[in-house]
């Protein structure tokens, strides 16, 4: 019987959480624009996080580094929405494969960035999972024919990956002085004040069940994102992120089952090298 450490049972509900996430995302925004899924989603995370840091007697905004919580804001708002647009607009494996390459440009910015050394082991497995996110993409230029995925929806899915990439940079500086709620609270406010300023106009009222729908995700999201938090903190992260591509699989079992997206072998062979070269390059940190 298998037997499964505190972390990594929680980083296990995280990935069915996101996952879930992803599939109220895709059936919200058959009428719904993205934006507006996203603000939903903003409003449950303010209630959470202003809650609980009210409970550990933390200041709401933070005492310091507030630009560069900004920064994370507006970097974070940005991600969330290039991931909604694609859980949206991409059948949700394909979307999902391409999002979860954000660590390779972690890695890519760390090193310019930081200064952390790479190496020959980094660079093969970056090189590695960008094949992976082409395989997915199947771009004409390589493939000789029209990819069945929308160019754009495509081209936002990969911003997505590098704003993320970048979010976790500030983040990895902030986390030194800031408490870790305050900098994922900061994104929510980010899409609380500019969400509707930016695409207000485009909103529809909710009719039925969107509003369960809008609620769900706002909920199963903000968990996935609780107990990712808890899970990184009791597990080492090598098998947390490893357990967090469980997200992959999740999630085209969830587009076959629900919404009759099944995957074609491209996008399998893809997602397996997008897993290989991340995992890999989370195993080799030190480079060669």
């Amino acid at each position: 019987m298998l037997s499964f450490s505190p972390g990594a049972r929680s980083m296990l509900a995280a990935a069915v959480c996101f996952s879930l996430g992803a599939l109220f995302i895709k059936l919200a925004g058959v009428r719904l624009p993205p934006m507006e899924i996203l603000f939903a989603r903003s409003v449950v995370g303010i209630l959470y996080c202003t809650i609980l840091l009210r409970r550990q007697g933390a200041n709401i905004l933070g005492e310091q580094k507030r630009w560069f919580l900004l920064l994370r804001g507006l970097l974070g708002f940005s991600a969330l929405f290039c991931t909604f647009y694609s859980f949206v607009h991409l059948p949700l494996a394909d979307a999902t494969v391409i999002v979860f390459a954000h660590p390779v440009f972690v890695a890519l910015f760390a090193a310019i960035i930081l200064k952390e050394h790479l190496g020959g082991r980094g660079t093969v497995c970056v090189l590695t999972a960008i094949c992976g996110v082409l395989l997915v993409a199947k771009p004409s230029f390589l493939f000789g024919h029209s990819s069945a995925l929308d160019p754009f929806a495509v081209t936002v899915a990969l911003a997505a990956a590098v704003l993320s990439a970048c979010a976790i940079i500030t983040v990895r500086f902030l986390s030194k002085h800031v408490h870790a709620l305050t900098i994922i609270l900061y994104p929510t406010l980010v899409v609380a004040a500019l969400g509707p300023v930016l695409d207000g106009g485009n909103w529809l009222m909710p009719q039925g069940r969107e509003w369960a729908l809008l609620l769900a995700v706002g909920l199963v999201m903000n968990m996935g994102q609780h107990f990712m938090t808890v899970a990184y903190r009791q597990e080492r992260a090598a098998i947390i992120a490893a357990i967090g591509y469980l997200e992959i699989p999740l999630a085209a079992l969830f587009g076959t089952l629900f919404l009759s997206e099944i995957p074609d072998l491209w996008t399998c062979a893809g997602a397996a090298l997008v897993v290989l070269g991340t995992l890999a390059l989370g195993g080799g940190k030190k480079g060669s």
